[in-house]
């Protein structure tokens, strides 16, 4: 009697951790997280400071990066890919570079901050007077003033470009781009986003996409990086810096070609170029 070849057991999915940016929570980056959830294993932690997570007590850089190391630790997550958004990518990238044998080879920054060093100095600045602004107004005021409905239009009409989705994107931000736990955490996470950059590690394969039409990047200054850094550039057009609500479908085809995965037929009219 022959033998029976022993069915072979699918493949164990590969972990993606989203880190979305500044103001808002996971629910940012669930369109993504939703088109990715076929492929991989799909983990969308909130920041500290934000939806239902106390702030840091160390409400920096180096901070956010030893806790989302800690993240990795406590799920006992075997080379994760990391995937940041805006903010998310600063502390990604500096989480890559500081601990590159915790994670995969690939890693991935949507809309990512680079700049150039005059650049630089005009963000210092404007930070700088963003600061000296909101501590003139009372604490409750002031916390007030940055949740509401009017900050989060004026963000939202800011860094959006597609105006066809403003309406749904608009929603998207009142809804959930003010669940922050408090005005200074939020100050201290403009100071990190606005005086800190994404920064590439040079044994990683990296992709960065970012919008044709970002307000928060100039597309000379990303190609200059690309050249500079060695890593994968991607612009995407008729969008902004909210690439995360505007082209889902067309960053999730781009990260899937990147890390080798087949598009299932059954997701692909989801997933058109």
């Amino acid at each position: 009697m022959s033998a029976r070849a022993k069915k072979s057991e699918p493949a164990e999915k590969r972990t993606v951790i989203l880190v979305h940016g500044l103001r808002g929570d996971h629910h940012g980056l669930l369109a993504i997280a939703k088109l990715l959830q076929p492929y991989f294993r799909v983990l969308t932690p909130d920041l500290p400071g934000y939806g239902d997570r106390p702030a840091l007590d160390n409400q920096t850089i180096d901070g956010y990066v030893e806790w989302l190391h800690d993240y990795v630790k406590r799920l006992k997550l075997v080379k994760p890919i990391i995937i940041g958004h805006s903010m998310g990518s600063i502390v990604a990238s500096h989480f890559v570079a500081k601990y590159p044998n915790a994670c995969a080879k690939e890693c991935i920054f949507l809309s990512p901050i680079f700049r150039t060093s005059k650049g630089q100095k005009r963000s210092n600045r404007c930070n700088d007077l963003i600061n000296f602004g909101l501590h003139l107004l009372p604490r409750g005021p002031r916390y007030r003033f940055l949740k509401s409905k009017f900050i989060s239009l004026k963000i939202s009409h800011f860094l959006t470009y597609d105006r066809s989705q403003k309406a749904a994107i608009d929603e998207q931000h009142v809804k959930y781009s003010g669940r922050f736990i408090s005005a200074q955490a939020l100050m201290n996470d403009i100071s990190i986003s606005m005086r800190t950059q994404t920064v590439i590690t040079p044994e990683k394969q990296t992709l960065c996409i970012m919008g044709q039409h970002d307000r928060l990047l100039r597309t000379e200054t990303a190609k200059a990086a690309a050249r500079k850094k060695h890593f994968k550039l991607i612009i995407l057009h008729s969008s902004g810096h909210l690439i995360n609500y505007e082209r889902p479908d067309a960053i999730v085809r781009k990260i899937l070609k990147f890390l080798g995965e087949t598009i299932k037929p059954e997701f692909d009219d989801f997933l058109k170029p």
